[in-house]
């Protein structure tokens, strides 16, 4: 018994539409080596079984391919210790001084944010960058890089 090769593409198709329905980009690669596996098949005679070994591993060997040269982001995740954002650096985007809060904008999401709420114990203009040296509640303590 075979799958016709048409219907590996009809099946690859509606796999990549259910991937529409969902935001991870998981099943795309299920989809995309069925229609392989169907372009394959109707050039070259197959076996059942190889027919699920091409599509199994041509499956397995493209996600891991798209993980491996796109990784998730690097994302902070809850109880994480200060420690691990003390040093960071940023923009000041909101003039902070010591007696007024500013505003800090980082490259990539600090503890789950681009921009926090800062203080300091010195003037720091908009537009300079600072350092993290502490994290005080929901407000990150920095200080003015030299």
């Amino acid at each position: 018994m075979q799958i016709p090769w048409w219907a590996w593409i009809v099946g690859g198709i509606g796999l990549m539409l259910i991937e529409l329905l969902g935001p991870t980009f998981f099943i795309l690669w299920f989809g995309v080596a069925a229609v392989l596996v169907g372009i394959v098949a109707a050039y070259v005679d197959l076996s059942l079984a190889q027919e699920i070994s091409l599509w199994g591993g041509l499956s397995v060997g493209m996600a891991v391919l798209w993980f491996k040269l796109f990784p998730a982001p690097h994302r902070t995740r809850s109880g994480l210790s200060k420690e691990a954002v003390v040093g960071e650096r940023g923009l000041i985007v909101q003039e902070v001084s010591e007696m007024q809060r500013g505003t800090i904008r980082f490259q990539k999401p600090i503890l789950g944010s681009e921009t926090w709420p800062v203080i300091a114990d010195e003037r720091i203009a908009s537009g300079e960058r600072a350092k993290i040296v502490d994290v005080v509640g929901q407000t990150l303590k920095v200080e003015k890089l030299s």
